[in-house]
């Protein structure tokens, strides 16, 4: 029996979409996809998003014999969450780096905001503007300008994203699932 034919219809659109249509093997791309379960479905036994990836029938055969293994098809999917999210790669970076050290804040230039303001704006992380901020005015500018540096730290909801988002728990290191 094959396995694809009972993917939700949905979910299937929703893969296919997140490819462009195309193979997602960045080298590749080809128009004529299927969509493949990264954990075989015998294993698997389900159909979930973060476990299926849109391929080519070649990049298909090729992994189903094992010539693209598992933790290449996982970096190719997580590859595609960098270009359709809606976060930017500067955001990612910043949560992967904040979810390493959560103990630690990161400590930002005054006026940065602007570079991380999306993962802010969902609660991701948290900005703590420093609480004895100086200023320095300028003429011809009407208000004056922070110059004391800020303090950005990841949320528990910003953990939750990066660790849906990197297939691992956060604090250990990803374990080879070829």
């Amino acid at each position: 029996m094959n396995s694809t034919r009972n993917i939700p219809k949905e979910l299937k659109r929703r893969i296919l979409v997140e490819a462009g249509h195309r193979c997602a093997i960045p080298t590749c791309r080809s128009f004529d996809v299927d969509v493949h379960h990264i954990i075989p479905f015998s294993k698997a036994k389900n159909h979930e998003y973060g476990n299926l990836i849109a391929l080519c029938p070649n990049c298909h055969r090729r992994a189903q014999k094992g010539e693209i293994d598992r933790k290449s098809l996982e970096t190719y999917k997580d590859n595609l969450r960098y270009v359709i999210d809606k976060y930017s790669s500067f955001e990612i970076d910043l949560l992967m780096w904040l979810a390493r050290r959560p103990q630690e804040a990161l400590v930002i230039p005054a006026h940065t905001e602007l570079l991380f303001w999306r993962i802010k704006e969902e609660g991701l992380v948290q900005h703590i503007e420093s609480p004895n901020a100086v200023s320095v005015s300028f003429s011809g500018i009407d208000t004056p300008l922070k110059m004391t540096p800020d303090l950005v730290i990841i949320t528990d909801k910003g953990k939750r994203f990066v660790d849906s988002f990197c297939r691992q728990k956060i604090g250990y290191e990803r374990e080879d699932s070829s």
